[in-house]
């Protein structure tokens, strides 16, 4: 309901609300005959007349019209979602029917509010916004919405948040510039009516109730939408981004955030020897139904899958470490055991030149310690190589040469 509408009917509830009012006019000495006699038919024909439906309907009894006419600071303005009538709630369930209210900020802070309002506690209508205002982040468009919607004071329960979207699509096709603008669109995802300059859901629903369909035209005053298309704006960003820029800065910062799983220095020779037999806490079946392992059952991972690879683990800020690594690693590689070489420290300053500088004296790609690695392998100090021997894995560790 516009302001216009909402002054028109309190100027009706002033004088309906008064019944003495007209017959005491009626009842009151006239200077002319012909005018008395008249106003006296009226007051008749007042008084016999049915009453109208909007009168007469018993949800929109005096809680509602007294929740459109309370005032405050900014002027009449709604603090209670209008009641929805019988016959627009049949309406809406019998078709599936919702209703989309393209909104934006250019209607201004007390409008905003009233259609939060209108929305709250009805998850059939949903307030949308074409996009977010030209350099604008998202996190602040909805700290700035989130402001407007209605407090915990006695306007609204707790559990109605209005639905409130960003979705350029309801405004391309036809294109709408002008807010507020309601549509209704049944079910199957048809549009049925829309109008401009109303911001209350349940008129258009009656005007659709009573047979109204298409383009019910411009009712009340509007704004010129102001949020650019949320897509549009999108595209124009990213198309200002260097991404060249963004890729060399997030390589640069790689290594000051990189974690490593750093291990202290071997003092001595030492091996032990891993056991990684699994025991079968329940039966596990092919897709055929064959049954491959059963309950109970203990399962050495090695003797279906040999570990043919030497994992080598080491300091890469310590030379010493780089190069006896390096040179047993070509060995392994000469007696056809894949090397694989994992670091628990890099320079972080040198970065991705001090890390290719490595990789140059292995050889070979160099990749970081995990910690899951670290735990499953029981790796403690460095520089070790796990390697299977005999059908077991081999943990060994040295302390540095040279």
């Amino acid at each position: 309901m516009r302001c216009s509408e909402r002054w028109w009917l309190a100027a009706m509830l002033g004088l309906l609300g008064h019944g003495g009012a007209p017959l005491a006019l009626a009842q009151s000495p006239l200077p002319e005959i012909t005018l008395r006699d008249e106003a006296v038919r009226l007051q008749e024909q007042a008084l016999t007349a049915p009453l109208p439906g909007w009168l007469t309907r018993p949800q929109e009894g005096v809680a509602d019209w007294t929740a459109w006419l309370r005032v405050d600071g900014e002027g009449l303005r709604p603090l209670l979602p209008s009641a929805t009538s019988p016959e627009t709630s049949a309406v809406i369930q019998g078709r599936g029917l919702t209703v989309t209210v393209l909104a934006s900020r250019a209607l201004g802070e007390p409008q905003l509010r009233e259609l939060f309002v209108q929305a709250a506690g009805r998850p059939e209508v949903r307030v949308i916004f074409r996009g977010v205002a030209p350099e604008e982040s998202l996190g602040a468009f909805i700290r700035a919405t989130h402001a407007l919607l209605p407090d915990t004071q006695g306007e609204i329960a707790s559990d109605a948040i209005p639905r409130i979207e960003i979705d350029p699509r309801p405004f391309q096709t036809p294109l709408v510039e002008a807010a507020p603008t309601l549509i209704v669109i049944d079910g199957a995802g048809t549009e049925i009516a829309r109008v401009s300059g109303i911001s209350r859901p349940d008129w258009l629903l009656e005007q659709v109730g009573q047979g109204r369909r298409g383009d019910l035209g411009v009712r009340g005053p509007t704004v010129a939408i102001v949020e650019p298309d949320l897509i549009v704006e999108l595209q124009r960003r990213l198309a200002g981004v260097d991404w060249g820029a963004r890729r060399e800065a997030a390589l640069a910062r790689y290594w000051e955030r990189a974690e490593l799983t750093e291990l202290p220095a071997a003092e001595k020779v030492r091996e032990r020897r891993l056991d990684l037999t699994l025991v079968a806490q329940a039966d596990v079946t092919l897709p055929d139904g064959t049954t491959l392992v059963h309950a109970g059952e203990r399962v050495d991972p090695l003797a279906g899958m040999p570990f043919r690879q030497r994992l080598f683990v080491f300091d890469a800020t310590d030379p010493r470490q780089v190069a006896e690594v390096a040179r047993r690693g070509a060995a392994s590689r000469a007696e056809g055991r894949l090397p694989l070489y994992l670091a628990t420290r890099l320079n972080r300053a040198a970065g991705w030149d001090g890390y290719r500088a490595v990789q140059a004296t292995l050889r070979d790609p160099l990749y970081l310690l995990t910690p899951d690695v670290q735990h499953r392998f029981q790796i403690e100090r460095v520089p070790a190589v796990v390697e299977s021997r005999d059908g077991t894995l081999v943990v060994a560790e040295w302390p540095p040469e040279g």
